[in-house]
């Protein structure tokens, strides 16, 4: 145990010296943390509001979200035995270059079901993951949400091989399905709810800029937004439809 550990400490000691070091933490230096927490705030609230203005898509019918339940399921386990009776998952699971180039590739997943920004953190990715992730099974359907979350948390997970080589949490997923929201928000959407789209774009695009993990994520999910979004006239499309509020 004590020489795992240790093997533990000297692969984050090199994945840190051989980062740049305005990347070790995922940003640059001269970025805030209060205007890091602005942009994310930003991305997630727009994508959340561009889905209650007017439905984006047209479902066949109404049906519970168990995609996005039993994402945080799987997500809240996990997160909770790491706060509670498992205080070792973190490193045990948590993403990190050095320990994934050595073959242990299975962390780009695990990283995904517990957290590094302690309990506050780890209760804002949930409640993120149920309030996006919702709106998101509203647009896309099961299938496709899965698509989108996971391809944009993999594809946040090899940007992060860049920009944080060690980390974890549900968010780059997060942050893929909000983007996708936002795609066919700009897309399909009339007058706010297609502002609403730009400004999420935009503050997913500054995220990218100054290299934070979760821009990556929402580049991945707003691309795939644009390829699946419904085509106009299909019955999931409802671009025409009239305006009403989803309370």
């Amino acid at each position: 145990m004590e020489s795992a550990e240790q093997d533990r400490r000297a692969a984050k000691a090199d994945a840190a010296a051989h980062s740049p070091s305005y990347l070790t933490t995922g940003k640059i230096d001269n970025v805030t943390t209060g205007l890091l927490a602005a942009l994310y705030a930003v991305v997630l609230t727009t994508a959340f509001a561009a889905s209650r203005v007017r439905p984006l898509s047209t479902p066949l019918r109404t049906r519970w979200p168990w995609t996005t339940t039993i994402a945080i399921i799987i997500v809240g386990i996990p997160t909770l035995a790491q706060f509670t009776v498992a205080p070792s998952l973190l490193e045990d699971l948590e993403r990190n270059w050095t320990l994934v180039a050595q073959g242990q590739v299975w962390r780009l997943l695990t990283s995904l079901v517990v957290q590094d920004g302690g309990a506050a953190g780890a209760i804002f990715n949930l409640v993120a993951l149920a309030m996006i992730g919702f709106a998101a099974e509203q647009v896309w359907g099961p299938i496709r949400w899965a698509v989108i979350a996971l391809t944009g948390a993999l594809g946040g997970e090899l940007w992060g091989k860049i920009v944080q080589p060690i980390g974890a949490g549900n968010s780059v997923a997060v942050f893929s399905l909000a983007a996708s929201i936002a795609v066919v928000a700009v897309l399909r959407g009339v007058g706010l709810q297609r502002l609403l789209g730009i400004i999420n774009l935009a503050g997913a695009a500054v995220l990218l800029i100054i290299g934070d993990i979760h821009g990556g994520a929402a580049t991945i999910g707003g691309v795939l937004g644009a390829v699946l979004a419904p085509p106009r006239g299909s019955p999931q499309d409802s671009s025409d439809s009239r305006p009403t509020c989803l309370a």
